[in-house]
């Protein structure tokens, strides 16, 4: 009983922890047993599947796990994955079909954008990761088609649905999954047997907390960045120095006489 885990079982939290509820505890074995029973190893470093829902293992979807995991928190990086799971159920639900691989790549790096190490000094932290996302893909031989999906996906992935569900399956299902893992998946169409199988594979450890300290952080960084998305107004609301917005004044100022 002495041997650690393998390096690739991602502890949960609650268990490095003495003072711990009963109902964390649980939870907390089960994620650990999740890990342990499929066996994870560098070869395999997450889960076959999830509530019913594969996940990719081929070479690409490996190497971009291993960059998100290599560079961003913990917390963020099951984030991420939570997203390409719920994405998937959303899928499921809707009997949509979508690029595994593709989506897959998305989903784990959609969030790049808002690490220190990809941040651009002006762009808003969706077309960081998006450009991130991008060199990868290329450097990984993906088709210029492949790519594009990538980027777009990523880029809107926290636009109006109604702007994602207009481009392609895979720019679905990473803001869908994104949306389900910050906001609560919707119960009519991911069941809560399922979400309570996704977070007990990648548990959340303080999600809340550190995505929105990570938020802030990037607002107070770049004040001016996010237009036309749901964070234009969170970062008005956490920096002083976000402009408000100029719409009037430039359609006043406009060089025409009426």
């Amino acid at each position: 009983m002495d041997e650690k885990p393998p390096r690739d079982v991602l502890v949960p939290e609650v268990l490095q922890s003495s003072l711990v509820t009963r109902r964390q505890f649980v939870a907390g074995l089960a994620a650990l047993s999740f890990g342990m029973r499929r066996g994870f190893t560098e070869d395999s470093p997450y889960a076959a599947s999830v509530a019913g829902i594969a996940l990719p293992h081929t070479p690409l979807c490996l190497k971009a796990y291993s960059l998100c995991r290599s560079n961003a928190p913990e917390f963020l990086l099951n984030h991420s994955l939570r997203t390409y799971l719920f994405g998937a159920l959303h899928a499921a639900h809707h009997g949509q079909a979508f690029h595994a691989e593709t989506a897959f790549v998305a989903s784990v790096l959609h969030d790049c954008g808002l690490l220190r190490k990809f941040a651009s000094k002006t762009h808003s932290f969706e077309v960081d990761g998006a450009d991130n996302a991008e060199r990868f893909a290329k450097e990984q031989g993906m088709s210029a088609a492949d790519v594009k999906t990538v980027w777009n996906a990523i880029v809107m992935h926290d636009m109006s649905f109604s702007v994602a569900t207009h481009q392609s399956p895979e720019a679905t299902l990473v803001a869908a999954g994104a949306a389900a893992d910050v906001l609560g998946p919707d119960e009519d169409m991911i069941a809560p047997a399922a979400t309570t199988e996704v977070v007990a594979a990648f548990p959340r450890l303080h999600f809340k907390r550190e995505f929105t300290a990570l938020l802030v952080d990037h607002c107070n960084r770049k004040p001016g960045a996010q237009t036309a998305t749901w964070l234009e107004g969170f970062c008005r609301q956490h920096s002083a120095a976000a402009p408000v917005s100029g719409t009037e004044s430039a359609i006043r100022d406009a060089p025409f006489a009426e």
